[in-house]
């Protein structure tokens, strides 16, 4: 009778090292790739989400760069200029330079600006 007692905890074992043996343990470098996301993450929070680069849904050829820094870059087919920005993102505005602050709406793929009396759309470049 013990026989097949000890057959059943060898197969039970068995089972046992199979499952353990198959998750996948990830590397030293995926880790902290996933850390660095993380960061981001965080920043973003801090800056309204919005850093990254906008691309401008109506026109592809305008694209709005805001950097970590707090220097934005607008590129268009035309020219590329440079200014500052700041976020209140209590009010949602964003202050572009030394104009007037301007209201705004950011999901994590598209930015709306408020300018007047029109929206503004931008996707998220996904590179």
């Amino acid at each position: 009778m013990k026989r097949p007692q000890s057959i059943s905890v060898i197969f039970a074992l068995v089972a046992l090292v199979f499952v353990l043996t198959a998750f996948k343990t990830e590397d030293i470098l995926s880790q902290r790739e996933y850390l660095k996301e993380m960061q981001i993450t965080d920043d973003q929070k801090d800056h309204g989400g919005l850093v990254g680069t906008w691309i401008k849904q109506d026109d592809p050829e305008t694209i709005l760069v805001f950097s970590l820094d707090f220097t934005l870059t607008e590129k268009s087919k035309e020219k590329t200029t440079q200014n500052t920005w700041s976020v209140n993102s209590k009010d949602r505005e964003v202050c572009i330079g030394t104009s007037d602050c301007i209201y705004y709406d950011v999901t994590e793929l598209a930015l709306f600006l408020y300018i007047d009396d029109k929206i503004v759309a931008y996707n998220r470049d996904r590179k």
